[in-house]
Order: structure tokens, then C-alpha cells, then sequence
């Protein structure tokens, strides 16, 4: 009797479990439809099942991670079948995708199974590999179901990310590994609480969420950085670990310092070498060395992911073929700082638009992003970052947390890790201005001399887009720039300035100066022309909307924006709408600053009216509380560019 309650005890148990995650993914034979609570009826289209199903395996491949994804999709209207009758499954990085298998579930309950052939293996605009397929017989109320297995290499670390523009109404996650193999879990955005359970042997860690929210793009917000998602990393291995947790920020700045800062002999004799020809000697200061080091690397020796091994890393071929591997550009660069003298602190970050570093919870392989930090002059700097140049470093660096190796005082001791805030740079440091002045010809076209500047990361995309664009087509880039210009015969001569790259580390900003005929400008009203000032800022974005706003308000990085029109009042005419110029949002002044603002006003002196505009973005993020404010601005340049200054001769 004892032994059969104990048995039905752990029946009962074991079908509780089971009743919240799956052992083993499912694809049923005789698939039924699904139904909609009331709330998600109006959507283009729900995700009934989003199922992650994650199992450590060593048999046949070695250790690796079989990774199986089954998703089921109802379609509500054209925007949902549009959306998902055709479907692509990602095959790149490395991973092995088998048994794929995709369905149509028809209103009527028939199944209209998709034939293997169909399923295409081809490379997308990106040049990556994925499977891509067309669903057969999809019609509003239909279900689209697709299932496939992925066979990644083994990683101690993870994220999986559940939620969509769309509404989920189940999400299942379920990670299968060893009794000896535990992890941790962090749950950010609202992810359900992870749990665990042993089963025949082997450790179930699991969690499933009904009624995941959509959460919808909206404009100057980080959506990536706030979607549920948990996050996971092994901390002990009974067979390796002896008890010991894994996989720390401690860990982790000894492993660096060993692989980055074990030189030998014969690599310092090379990278000694390779700074005396590049013209690094002792009487130059920290910053000037720092630069010639950035300069040369970056500009004559390439990484490349498609190759690999030791070969390729070691230093007397790097100098002579000008070819490695990232990590050998790397150890490379944190040699010829080393062996320059120059105090520097190594550091790796996060993608903060798609995982800020969080500091309680070490995941190894989210710090993708190198940093080096000089005490002296303290300036970070992106060694592979091969388009940026000290002080900048990519937007999704800044504001992010950084894990840097501390060595200490004391040699005998081994590093350890310090975490610290990567701080952006000033407002003032990042500006996109505009100069331009005015003047009419005879039959009234606006004639102009226009001076773009583009300073810290405003020119970034830009100058990256001069720097690799032929002198030839250089014209059309120009073009580009002026929304005004309405064929490339009314751009005329134009110039450039510090362009290069090398232009950062002064901030000397990129400048477009060009001469223009732009008769869009203006049009004719009877008597009255029509000048559309506000066109002479670019065209700016609105923000209207309707719906309230769920996400915080989020900008890539700190940066202004000054413009000054001179316009010369034709003889014999006047303005008669001077005023519409005026336009003044602002954040009120606390501790003697201001967050962000817009203004606009306009002085008259004889024939000539000057226009000023202020623009500002003084930090990276605002609270929800400060939508309002933050909308009236960008609203307020909105405003500005609808500007039409009315022409009309004197009385």
C-alpha cells in the first residue's frame, strides 16, 4: 500500500510538471484551431504558440545546444496574411537547421502541409543564408504553424526574447540539461518566474506566459531594450565546477588579462618594430601616440570573420599581410598600447539598444563591444571600431555599463573585474547645422549658398557614407542631403571638409558647402510669392500620437541642432508674415540647465531678415512623464518646417 500511494504520489507530480512545459516539442497530427479571448480579435494577427525548447546534447556533434522552435500563428485580416503567408527561418552563425516543417490550418480544419521541396535555402539581402517558403491556402481565420530543430554550438549563456508588435497568447520556454549542469535565470520586462524540476534524469528548467501584450515600435524609443525576455547562464558544473560558481565578472577579467597581455619575446620584438614605423617614439605624449596606433590600425590592417586559427593571429603576419582575425586585431592593438607605455584600462560592453549590461547577472556573451579607457585623458576609444576614432564610440556603447579588468596595485594579486558607466559625451559635442543664405533672381527662383556641418556622432552614418563613396558619385550623396533640390542640374559647386576619419579626434566637423537653384521653394499665389523657409532645415519627423505611449522616451546620444537663414528681401517686396517664424518650446531651466528645446525667431535689418533656430537633446533618455514635453519639441520642428514666409510688393 505504501508503496503504491508513493507511486501514485509521484504520478500526480510528475503530470503536474509535465502539465506546464513539454518534455519533448509536439506537432500534432490532427492539429485543431485555436481560439481568441475578445481582446486580440482586432489584431491583424496573434502567435497562439510561441514554444522554445532548448536541450543540451553530446551524442553524434559533441556538446551543443538542440534548439527547437514551434510557432502557430492565426491571421485575422490581409494586413496578417500578407505578413505571414510567406516565411523565412534564419540559417546563419553557424547553425545546423534540420526538420523543418510548415502548415496551413484552414478555417474549415483542413491541413494543407507544405512539401519539403518547397522550402528553399537562399541568401537574403544581407548575404546571410535562411529557408525561405511560401504558406499554401492562407485566408483570414487560418493558422499557420511552422516547426524546425537548430543545432548551435554549446554556450554557457542566453536570451530569449518573447514578445512581439503582436500579442502571444501562449509562450513556453523550456531549457533541458544534466542533473550535475545548474543555471541561473534573470526574467526582465515581466518574464514569468523560471522553475525547475528532475525528470528520468535530467534537470527541466521551464516557464510558460499567457496574454503576452503586443508591444508596438514607437518613435525615439529603445522597444528592443524593454521586450520580456529571460536571460540564462550556467554557474555550476558538478563535473568541472567542484562547487565553484562559474562564469563570473572576476572570472572573466583574469581570462582577458591572460589573452590579451601574455606577450612574448619574439611579439614584442615585432610590435617595437611595427611602432617605429609607424612613427610612434618616445617624445610623443599619451594622446599622440594613442592616435598614430588608432590611425594605422584601422586604416591599413583588416579583420575578417571568415577566417580563422592561431596562423592568422600571429604578430609578424598581421605586420606583413595586413589580414586577421578580430581577436588577433585586437590582441594586436592592446600590444602596440602596451608596448608604447601607455596606461589603459581594457573593457568589453553590451549593445545597450538590445541588452543593457546589467551587472547583477553575468552573461558573458552579451559583451560584444570592446572599450578602452585612458586614465590620463580620460578617453574611451573602440579598437574595432574601425569607423570611429577616439573619443567617440558607437551609440550603443555609451550610457552602458562596462565590465574593465582592474589590476591593481599588487602584481602577485590576479584582476579582477570593475564595473562602471560608460558616461556619453556633452550636448555640445554632437551638432548638425545648417548656414544658409538666401537671395532671389529676377524671375523670383531662390538662389543659395548652403553650409551643412555634421560634428561628434551627427556625422557618423555621413561620413562613413564619404569616406567609402567614389569622388564620382560623391554629387549624388550631396544631392541627397537637400530636400530642396530637385535634379542634380540645380546643384551646383560644392566642396567638402574633413571628411576622413581622423577628423574625430579634434571634432572637426564634416561640411557640405554647396551653391543651389531651388525653385521648389517657392511658388507663385496671384501677386504673392510663397517662400517655404521651413524646407531649408530638412524634413523632420512628427509625433502624434494618438495611442498612449507605453515605452520612455529614448535618444542614440546627446546632440544639438543651430540653423541661421539669411534671406534677402527682394527690392520692392516685404514679408508680411514675419511672425510665423516664432516658435519657442523648451523644458523649464532646473539647476541652472535645460533637458531639450526648440526655438525659433527672426530679426529684420533693411532688406535682409535672419533666422535663427535652436534645437537640443541634452541626454540619452526621458521618463514617461516627459512625453508631452518631449513631443511639442520634435512637434515644434515640425511646425517650423511648414514655415511659408508670404512675398508681396510694397504699397
Amino acid at each position: 500500500m505504501k508503496y503504491t500511494f508513493l507511486s501514485l504520489l509521484l504520478f500526480f507530480c510528475f503530470m503536474s510538471a509535465r502539465a506546464q512545459f513539454q518534455l519533448s516539442p509536439d506537432w500534432q497530427v490532427m492539429p485543431k484551431l485555436h481560439e481568441l479571448p475578445e481582446e486580440f480579435k482586432k489584431e491583424s494577427a496573434v502567435v497562439v504558440l510561441d514554444s522554445r525548447h532548448l536541450e543540451y546534447r553530446t551524442v553524434e556533434y559533441g556538446p551543443h545546444i538542440r534548439r527547437t522552435i514551434h510557432r502557430i500563428v492565426k491571421v485575422l485580416d490581409d494586413k496578417g496574411i500578407e505578413t505571414f503567408n510567406k516565411m523565412t527561418v534564419f540559417a546563419g552563425n553557424g547553425y545546423l537547421i534540420s526538420h523543418i516543417k510548415a502548415r496551413t490550418i484552414r478555417p474549415d480544419g483542413s491541413v494543407l502541409e507544405l512539401p519539403k521541396d518547397k522550402i528553399k535555402l537562399v541568401r537574403n539581402e544581407n548575404g546571410s543564408y535562411e529557408y525561405a517558403f511560401a504558406l499554401e491556402g492562407v485566408e483570414k481565420g487560418s493558422e499557420v504553424e511552422v516547426f524546425y530543430t537548430e543545432r548551435r554550438s554549446f554556450g554557457a549563456f542566453g536570451f530569449e526574447t518573447i514578445q512581439y508588435s503582436l500579442p502571444v497568447l501562449r509562450s513556453a520556454f523550456t531549457l533541458v540539461v544534466p542533473p550535475g549542469m545548474q543555471y541561473e535565470f534573470k526574467e526582465y520586462n515581466g518574464y514569468p518566474e523560471i522553475r525547475d524540476t528532475l525528470i528520468r534524469k535530467k534537470r527541466f528548467y521551464y516557464a510558460s506566459a499567457d496574454k503576452v501584450p503586443a508591444l508596438p515600435e514607437e518613435p525615439y524609443s529603445n522597444r528592443e531594450a524593454h521586450l520580456m525576455r529571460v536571460g540564462y547562464r550556467l554557474s555550476y558544473w558538478d563535473e568541472q565546477g567542484q562547487g565553484k560558481r562559474l562564469f563570473t565578472w572576476d572570472e572573466l577579467a583574469k581570462q582577458l588579462h591572460q589573452n590579451l597581455y601574455s606577450l612574448r619575446n619574439k611579439e614584442e620584438k615585432v610590435v617595437g618594430r611595427y611602432l617605429q614605423s609607424i612613427g610612434v617614439t618616445g617624445q610623443d605624449s599619451d594622446e599622440e601616440k594613442i592616435r598614430k596606433i588608432e590611425e594605422a590600425l584601422k586604416t591599413t590592417i583588416n579583420m575578417s570573420d571568415e577566417i580563422t586559427g592561431a596562423a592568422y593571429e600571429k604578430f609578424d603576419r598581421i605586420v606583413d599581410k595586413r589580414l586577421t582575425t578580430s581577436d588577433g586585431y585586437l590582441k594586436f592593438f592592446i600590444a602596440c598600447l602596451q608596448e608604447a607605455g601607455i596606461r589603459h584600462v581594457y573593457g568589453a560592453t553590451s549593445n545597450r539598444f538590445e541588452y543593457p549590461l546589467d551587472e547583477d547577472f553575468e552573461i558573458w556573451g552579451a559583451l560584444n563591444i570592446p572599450v578602452i579607457w585612458f586614465p590620463s585623458l580620460n578617453k574611451y576609444l573602440a579598437p574595432t571600431a574601425v569607423t570611429y576614432r577616439m573619443p567617440f564610440l558607437p551609440t550603443a556603447a555609451i550610457e552602458n555599463k562596462a565590465v574593465f579588468i582592474n589590476v591593481g596595485d599588487d602584481p602577485k594579486q590576479p584582476p579582477t573585474a570593475e564595473i562602471k558607466l560608460i558616461p556619453g559625451l556633452p550636448v555640445t559635442d554632437a551638432s548638425n547645422n545648417v548656414d544658409a543664405t538666401i537671395s532671389f533672381s529676377e524671375e523670383m527662383v531662390p538662389l543659395m549658398n548652403v553650409k551643412l556641418s555634421f560634428s561628434g556622432h551627427s556625422a557618423v552614418g555621413l561620413r562613413e557614407a564619404f569616406v567609402y563613396t567614389p569622388k564620382e558619385k560623391q554629387k549624388e550623396l550631396v544631392q541627397s542631403l537637400l530636400d530642396y533640390v530637385g535634379s542634380a542640374e540645380e546643384l551646383g559647386e560644392f566642396s567638402l571638409e574633413h571628411v576622413p576619419f581622423a577628423s574625430y579626434y579634434d571634432n572637426k566637423p564634416l561640411t557640405v558647402t554647396a551653391q543651389v537653384q531651388a525653385p521648389k521653394l517657392m511658388e507663385k499665389a496671384g501677386p504673392k510669392y510663397l517662400f517655404h523657409l521651413g524646407d531649408v532645415i530638412g524634413q523632420q519627423e512628427e509625433m502624434y500620437q494618438e495611442k498612449e505611449r507605453k515605452l520612455p522616451i529614448e535618444v542614440a546620444y546627446p546632440h544639438s541642432l543651430d540653423r541661421i537663414i539669411n534671406v534677402q528681401i527682394p527690392d520692392g517686396y516685404r514679408v508680411v508674415n514675419p511672425e510665423a517664424v516664432k516658435i519657442s518650446v523648451a523644458d523649464p531651466v532646473r539647476d541652472g540647465k535645460q533637458r531639450v528645446g526648440f526655438s525659433s525667431d527672426y530679426s529684420i535689418s533693411g532688406n535682409k531678415m535672419t533666422i535663427t533656430v535652436k534645437e537640443f537633446y541634452a541626454q540619452t533618455g526621458y521618463p514617461l512623464t516627459d512625453t508631452e514635453l518631449f513631443k511639442k519639441v520634435i512637434n515644434a520642428a515640425a511646425d517650423f518646417n511648414k514655415v511659408v514666409l508670404v512675398l508681396e510688393k510694397k504699397g
